[in-house]
């Protein structure tokens, strides 16, 4: 059975939306047969992005093989969102990957046409 190591839900820099709404990115952390998995929750907008990279890229670091990004709960993906995987898995070194995982319709869409489709896990 894996085990499952739980940190503190981060929120990341709240965005306005088009209608007055507040959206917020919810991160969580756990630890799955030895992989660190970053789950990310709500609206990736520009002004979450940093924020993001804040927390991806550590965990990116300190990976010995892999870090999974889990989308399944992501409901808009915006081009910095993108940049920062790109730039994640361009500075993987080859001994070391990342994989976003379970992406929803709206980012595997997003993933699909900036050509970072690679990226996910078809597993």
């Amino acid at each position: 059975m894996a085990t499952v190591a739980k940190r503190p839900e981060q929120r990341l820099m709240p965005e306005i939306g088009p209608r007055g709404r507040l959206w917020r990115l919810h991160t969580r952390i756990s630890v799955e047969q030895g992989t660190s998995v970053l789950f990310l929750e709500g609206r990736l907008g520009q002004a979450a992005a940093a924020q993001l990279e804040r927390v991806a890229a550590p965990l990116a670091a300190a990976e010995p093989s892999c870090l999974v990004i889990d989308l399944s709960g992501v409901d808009y993906l915006s081009s910095a969102a993108l940049k920062v995987f790109e730039g994640l898995a361009a500075q993987s070194p080859p001994d070391r990957r990342l994989v976003l995982r379970s992406p929803s319709v709206a980012a595997r869409l997003a993933l699909e046409l900036s050509g970072l489709l690679s990226l996910v896990d078809s597993g």
